[in-house]
């Protein structure tokens, strides 16, 4: 069976809805539980990488001193072409191991059910490609990114120019998470950290997460779907 490494930052945050859809096509994936202090290993004979979410920023190497691990793993998977997918901060530690700025917004925080733009690239992408013009995705992010130099984008939002890239022929960052599974969700909007920060980004935030919920989860299985079958026929 193929495995795929999945580097985690959080508890709360794995692969969702991804899970049974790696499964179904035999497809194994063994977490690297980085915020439980497990390091980040040798990639070996990984058939691609996963990086997720967390609460952390690339700035903060001081505090979380594995952030500078995964950027070498990263780097090591695209020197050796294993597939890689980053996703929220997953996004980020790709686009600063491509030698990005990695930054706060200046806009603000970026957090609900709202619209990303595909952009012409997106056409022919094998990840986005069967995105619409406009989508309702799900963010939760601080931070943003410059394109990487090399890099292609694929998707873009209001509060943030780049919201999706691809580098090469399969490494690809995400700023917005497709993952999430009702699960998933009602764990954030359980945590009162998360619950905080939503509240933070707007007055109105954390209940229109709650109101859009039913709607939003149904538009991210369509998307996640196709993007996954793309990502699984690259698997090495």
């Amino acid at each position: 069976m193929a495995e795929i490494l999945v580097f985690r930052h959080a508890e709360d945050e794995d692969l969702g809805a991804l899970a049974p859809l790696l499964a179904a096509r035999g497809i194994g994936a063994r977490y690297v539980d980085l915020h439980r202090g497990q390091p980040v290993p040798p990639l070996g004979g990984a058939a691609g990488l996963i990086v997720l979410g967390g609460p952390m920023g690339v700035g903060e190497q001081a505090a979380y001193p594995h952030l500078a691990d995964e950027r070498a793993a990263i780097e090591q998977a695209l020197a050796r072409g294993i597939p890689v997918l980053g996703i929220c901060l997953g996004s980020q530690l790709l686009a600063w191991a491509l030698g990005a700025r990695v930054e706060p917004n200046p806009r603000g925080p970026e957090i609900g059910w709202l619209p990303v733009r595909a952009l012409a690239a997106a056409g022919d992408d094998a990840l986005l490609g069967h995105f619409g013009a406009q989508e309702v995705v799900l963010h939760w992010h601080r931070d943003v990114f410059e394109l990487p130099a090399g890099a292609v984008a694929l998707a873009s939002s209001h509060r943030s120019p780049v919201q999706a890239y691809r580098y090469g022929a399969c490494a690809w960052g995400l700023l917005f998470h497709i993952e999430v599974d009702k699960a998933e969700l009602d764990r954030w909007l359980r945590d009162p950290a998360m619950r905080d920060d939503a509240a933070r980004a707007g007055p109105d935030t954390l209940a229109a997460l709650e109101r859009g919920a039913a709607a939003g989860l149904a538009g991210l299985e369509r998307l996640r779907a196709g993007a996954l079958a793309a990502l699984c026929d690259r698997l090495v």
